[in-house]
């Protein structure tokens, strides 16, 4: 998924025996992360919302809430903001979770978000600690992340809430372009079928496409926060094993440079899509030959990505039936809007 990196942290945990639960202090409270639930996070809620009868009698409009969580993102978070403030359909708002930055990213939100948008700034746990406390804070019945090195296409919103409404489902998502050096460089497709990969892989369904129900994160919780790199795999893992489904919508587009947390740290990312497959269910010794099979390929991929790129292209869209490399005039949806200085 493509996150802000250096994630800022705090707080201390106790880990229990495996398999059970432990707890982390946040500024939350007391958070049980075998996964935490919302109501552990009911303390950044009533921030917002206020409690008791005030939060009750609370609206719960606008319908979408987009969330994006960053740190020093100075750099890229105006144009997410600016794509965010864009979008076809107006019935949503921006929520950011700042990790505590000290780059001018203060001074943007302020001057930047709207009357209706929501934004903290604070230390916390991480990527998923940050994620969940974007959860607690959404007005809207309908969820999504956008981080602070991606954006959106004009109408993405407009396109997966109609996606939602006609298919009943408990998430949509779609395709993903990624940029290196301000050019696309590959489409990343959406995988429909993912149902029959996802309890050994992170299938592709891509995060920073996916609109979300606010009710899966109510029926099977939040992110789990031991996990820095594939917390979306083991939240979108625990929402099919309860009966969850997606959608995949080829006309959702979603934009991304290629330098989130999991793309610079793959090995992590594998090592930790291993332990979730485990815990799941997935046998161990299939789970870790998978995951070497993985790291495998991507460390000869890697071989042939600089001298050789053109091969690599060929030699990965054939390996893998999500990567569609892009060349020169093919990227057909809007590239990073140009923000204003």
């Amino acid at each position: 998924m493509g996150t802000a990196s250096g994630r800022g942290r705090s707080g201390q945990n106790a880990r229990g025996p495996a398999g059970s639960p432990f707890w982390i202090t946040t500024a939350a409270g007391k958070v049980n992360v075998t996964p935490p639930r919302l109501n552990d996070y009911r303390a950044v809620t009533e921030r917002r919302f206020g409690s008791g009868a005030q939060a009750c009698g609370a609206t719960r409009r606008p319908r979408v809430t987009l969330i994006t969580v960053a740190l020093n993102a100075l750099p890229t978070l105006e144009q997410t903001i600016m794509s965010i403030q864009s979008q076809t359909f107006a019935d949503l708002e921006h929520v950011v979770v700042d990790g505590g930055s000290d780059d001018g990213t203060i001074e943007l939100l302020r001057a930047r978000l709207r009357p209706r948008d929501y934004w903290i700034s604070e230390p916390d746990l991480g990527i998923s600690d940050a994620f969940n406390k974007g959860v607690a804070l959404a007005a809207g019945d309908l969820i999504q992340f956008v981080n602070a090195d991606d954006w959106l296409s004009p109408d993405q919103v407009q396109v997966a809430v109609r996606g939602l409404d006609s298919t009943g489902a408990d998430f949509v998502f779609g395709d993903v372009i990624f940029y290196r050096g301000g050019r696309p460089d590959f489409r990343y497709v959406g995988e429909p079928d993912y149902a029959k990969a996802i309890r050994r892989r992170m299938p592709a369904l891509n995060h920073a496409t996916a609109l979300v129900r606010r009710d899966a994160f109510e029926r099977v919780g939040l992110f789990d926060l031991r996990y820095r790199c594939a917390m979306d795999y083991d939240w979108f893992l625990r929402l099919h094993l309860a009966g969850g489904r997606g959608v995949y919508l080829p006309d959702l587009v979603g934009h991304m440079n290629h330098d989130g947390v999991s793309n610079a740290a793959y090995l992590r990312t594998s090592r930790e899509v291993e332990t979730i497959a485990v815990a799941h269910g997935r046998n161990r010794h299939l789970a870790r030959l998978e995951s070497a099979a993985r790291m495998l390929k991507t460390s000869v991929g890697r071989q042939f990505r600089g001298p050789a790129r053109p091969l690599y292209r060929l030699i990965r869209s054939h390996l893998n039936r999500s990567y569609s490399p892009l060349g020169a005039g093919e990227d057909k949806a809007p590239a990073a809007p140009n923000a204003r200085r």
